[in-house]
């Protein structure tokens, strides 16, 4: 699911930026919490996973992975988000399975 937010600016009306939110909470619960973010990003670039830089150049997915990995007994982690930039976009991913993409 992607829901896409237009966001103008107050300084410049006919500067606008998108921001997008998407679920990954399956590929989370899977432990492949990096493949849910490369195909949100892949998603908001409009292009094919493959075809764009290894988000392994921008952090570091098997720690995010980690970082979000179910607990023993299947529960998420609990106020757990990380933030960080891969080419022209701000991405959040917080323990709920939401991932945030800014522009």
């Amino acid at each position: 699911m992607e829901i896409e937010i237009e966001n103008l600016s107050d300084d410049n009306p006919a500067e606008t930026s998108s921001t997008y939110v998407f679920d990954i909470e399956r590929e989370m619960a899977n432990g492949h919490t990096c493949a849910g973010l490369v195909r949100s990003l892949a998603s908001v670039m409009d292009t094919e996973p493959n075809r764009m830089q290894p988000l392994h150049a921008a952090v570091n997915c098997d720690a995010i992975d980690a970082l979000f990995r179910t607990r023993r007994y299947g529960d998420a982690r609990d106020n757990v988000s990380i933030t960080f930039h891969y080419d022209v976009y701000e991405v959040t991913v917080n323990a709920n399975g939401k991932v945030v993409v800014k522009e």
